[in-house]
């Protein structure tokens, strides 16, 4: 399976827009998961921007690179960026490819991800 990136405005959480990302997130899927992630941040005008992790089922360093420029992307532009639900495996493999970073930004599920949004 390829991945699937669905944009939309998060219900309950005003000026905040979300991207689901499913499926794979490997070398072979990073460029078109790049340039939808990249034109969605550049075409919203909200404020914060969740990057909802928790359907991913294989990601190596390729797709960790584009999810880390997708977070340097949305602060650039003013945006608070949070990652919600990474697995234990994408966790290692931010881990692995230099991105310890991009764990700050990570929350472990929508509570957390509300909590930290309306601070």
């Amino acid at each position: 399976m390829t991945f699937q990136a669905e944009a939309r405005n998060t219900e309950g959480l005003a000026d905040t827009r979300e991207i689901r990302i499913r499926g794979r997130v490997t070398f072979d899927e990073a460029p078109a998961l790049r340039k939808a992630i990249l034109a969605e941040v550049e075409r919203t005008a909200a404020r914060r921007l969740i990057l909802e992790l928790g359907g991913i089922d294989n990601m190596d360093t390729s797709g960790a690179a584009v999810l880390a420029e997708a977070l340097r992307a949305g602060q650039d532009k003013g945006m608070r960026v949070l990652l919600c639900s990474p697995s234990e495996s994408v966790i290692r493999i931010f881990r692995l490819a230099g991105f310890v970073d991009v764990l700050d930004h990570c929350c472990a599920g929508w509570e957390e991800t509300r909590r930290r949004l309306t601070e």
